[in-house]
């Protein structure tokens, strides 16, 4: 009986030491994690598109790799990196000239604002590069995330406006992947 008693306050000891480390666990799942690198596949609609003679409004695959740093759970500010993996012609926001790009990179400084848990505004700026010509571009956006707090990850939904200065317009929308470290 003595030993039924000792084996029962060992496995009660240990199940609270369990029940402890699993509450302990779940106090800290709402710490914030400061670091997050994304990757997302998405498609880019270029609205100043030229093909045989005409403007012609059209979609190019692309791809964005982003690194976001929280500085709370409401403010972030990142380094986003979005590659058009297509070649594509577009006619000049000013109308007077053909510009060809040859898969442009953009590189931008982006602050987020998350309005509520998982939505966020985005408002930025940056450069798209490209062998022929290199632009100024300003961004303002929106993503929705979905965490995945087991394992630090989250779903990312993303709409974007890119303003390429002096080229043309954008619209991104993509679907991707976080990892929050």
């Amino acid at each position: 009986m003595i030993n039924s008693a000792k084996k029962f306050l060992v496995l009660f000891f240990i199940l609270i030491g369990f029940f402890g480390f699993a509450q302990e666990e779940q106090e800290n799942s709402d710490e914030i994690h400061h670091h997050s690198i994304s990757i997302l596949l998405g498609h880019t609609t270029i609205f100043q598109g030229f093909e045989n003679g005409k403007r012609k409004t059209e979609s190019e695959p692309s791809w964005a790799v982003n690194y976001n740093y929280m500085f709370n759970d409401k403010w972030a500010l990142g380094l986003h990196n979005d590659i058009i993996i297509e070649n594509f012609v577009v006619e000049k926001t000013s109308g007077d000239e053909i510009l060809e790009r040859n898969t442009p990179i953009t590189s931008l400084i982006v602050g987020t604002y998350k309005i509520f848990d998982g939505f966020g505004v985005e408002l930025g700026g940056g450069l798209e590069f490209d062998k022929n010509e290199s632009f100024r571009v300003a961004r303002i956006g929106a993503e929705y995330g979905i965490e995945i707090t087991k394992h630090n990850l989250e779903v990312l939904l993303s709409l974007d406006y890119d303003i390429v200065i002096d080229a043309y317009d954008g619209l991104n929308i993509g679907i991707g992947i976080a990892k929050k470290l």
